[in-house]
């Protein structure tokens, strides 16, 4: 024990410490999600993002108490961090085989990868994660119509290149070898 310190201030620390590990325990599994998602695979990036946003919501603790504000607090704190950050050190591909793990196909990613970070945040949180259209808004500082407008452009954005990309996988994939081949057939 250190000099100065009594042992009811150690004992003291004990639960915050217990806190701090359950909210992480709660927090940790969606919100590196999140931001893999947000840093569209970037698993270097997306670690880093969510630790140091688990690390902030430590000193934070005591206002985060309810779990859906907690979370729009967390994500908001990635999609600022985020906001600063350049391309990472992995590659397209090695980007898309880290999401394609969690589900996302070549459409989804192409999709998600239209937009800007905060279109991608906003549209992360309701589509994916289904949180609250408020705590969406707040996770991208935003309200009202402007996100309203925010959305309906990420919809957009999103929409025309995941169907750019849909196409292209038609023509290119499984689905169009089997229309050629059926057209062979028919022509001879």
């Amino acid at each position: 024990m250190q000099a100065g310190q009594s042992r009811s201030s150690m004992l003291d620390a004990t639960p915050s410490d217990a806190v701090r590990a359950a909210f992480r325990d709660v927090h940790a599994r969606r919100l590196h999600g999140f931001a893999l998602l947000l840093a569209l695979g970037d698993r270097p990036a997306a670690a880093r993002l969510a630790n140091d946003a688990l690390v902030a919501a430590g000193e934070h603790i005591g206002e985060l108490r309810h779990p859906e504000r907690a979370a729009a607090w967390l994500r908001a704190r990635v999609v600022r961090m985020a906001g600063g950050m350049g391309r990472g050190a992995e590659s397209p591909r090695a980007r898309a085989d880290t999401l394609n793990g969690l589900g996302v196909d070549p459409g989804v990613f192409a999709g998600l990868e239209a937009l800007t970070g905060r279109e991608r945040a906003a549209l992360i949180a309701t589509a994916i994660e289904r949180l609250d259209r408020r705590d969406a808004a707040a996770i991208v500082d935003s309200d009202g119509q402007k996100f309203d407008r925010l959305l309906v452009r990420a919809r957009r954005r999103y929409a025309a290149a995941y169907g750019a990309a849909a196409q292209g996988a038609m023509v290119d994939g499984p689905l169009g070898e089997r229309v050629r081949t059926i057209a062979r057939r028919a022509m001879t």
